[in-house]
């Protein structure tokens, strides 16, 4: 029987306990996530230095699953657009969009179909793809697996499986050992947060890598609503040393783009001469510590540590 299938000693008798008792066996279960993450800390690395490369070369984050899986997958994506200013972190679910809200599980059953779903989005060879599967063994994201292979683009598994079948698929495979689940084969419990911490992981250091963060501060961030703008202008006085006046002007100035209004105040820059930088350099990060670096640079005290 598979781990996250299996009954768990600590539930027995669940529901004759009471709400404190049983929030206790919770939080004790949910206690053990982080210590099996640190576990397989080497692999995820070894996935975010494959994910970086891919980004390097124009490749896409791809990621694949069904059910609790596919919708932890989408939601990395979608949240990589807003934070990191990149479109190129892609989730893939089966029965989406509308198994987002409502279940769809017969749509995890027809390797075809993840397939089918990969063309959709034109994977590439250029491309990583991340199967996502608490059992190990979800037909829909095995076949989208064996496709990406035929391809030729990099592949991980992440599930929480050891014995996991989409083991065999894959490059690198990521397996924290959660246990079995307070409610057996519940996995939105123990193994989807041990999903979600490791998601987290890829996608935000591979976009540290690839130059998307700045010390701690998200410049890439995209100014869409007026929390996002103050918290650009924030960012831009933290970095230039600037006055919260001259970082909305700049700001303006930039189009809304970030790293583009930080050149342009750190180098006393035009937008259109900013722009070319960051086009040149290999990664906004890497544009931004140069100018902090420079010699000569009036606001050089203000750089991040």
């Amino acid at each position: 029987m598979r781990i996250t299938e299996r009954p768990n000693p600590a539930s027995m008798s669940l529901d004759q306990k009471s709400t404190r008792e049983i929030l206790r066996v919770i939080h004790r279960e949910d206690s053990k996530v982080p210590a099996a993450l640190r576990k397989v800390l080497p692999q995820i690395a070894r996935a975010v230095d494959v994910i970086t490369d891919a980004m390097a070369r124009g490749g896409r984050l791809i990621y694949l699953g069904a059910g609790t899986s596919g919708r932890l997958g989408v939601l990395d994506a979608a949240e990589c657009i807003p934070t990191f200013g990149t479109d190129r972190v892609i989730g893939v679910m089966a029965g989406a969009p509308g198994a987002m809200f409502r279940p769809s599980e017969v749509s995890e059953d027809d390797p075809r179909q993840g397939v089918h779903d990969l063309r959709r989005v034109k994977m590439t060879a250029r491309d990583v793809l991340v199967g996502i599967s608490a059992s190990g063994r979800t037909p829909y994201v095995m076949g989208g697996m064996r496709h990406a292979k035929t391809l030729g683009a990099p592949v991980i598994a992440l599930t929480c499986n050891p014995s996991a079948p989409m083991r065999r698929l894959a490059d690198i495979s990521i397996v924290p050992l959660v246990g079995a689940e307070v409610i057996a084969g519940s996995t939105r419990m123990k193994a989807g947060t041990a999903q979600k911490l490791v998601l987290n992981m890829l996608s935000t250091a591979s976009m540290v890598r690839w130059g998307r963060v700045l010390s701690g501060l998200m410049i890439n961030v995209q100014l869409t609503n007026r929390k996002l703008r103050e918290r650009g202008c924030d960012i831009l006085i933290k970095v230039s040393g600037c006055s919260a006046a001259k970082a909305k002007r700049a700001l303006d100035e930039s189009g809304g783009q970030l790293p583009v209004a930080i050149l342009m105040l750190l180098q006393e820059m035009p937008r259109q001469q900013a722009e070319q930088m960051l086009n040149t350099s290999p990664n906004p990060a890497a544009a931004i510590r140069s100018a902090l670096a420079g010699a000569g640079n009036p606001r050089r005290r203000a750089r991040p540590r």
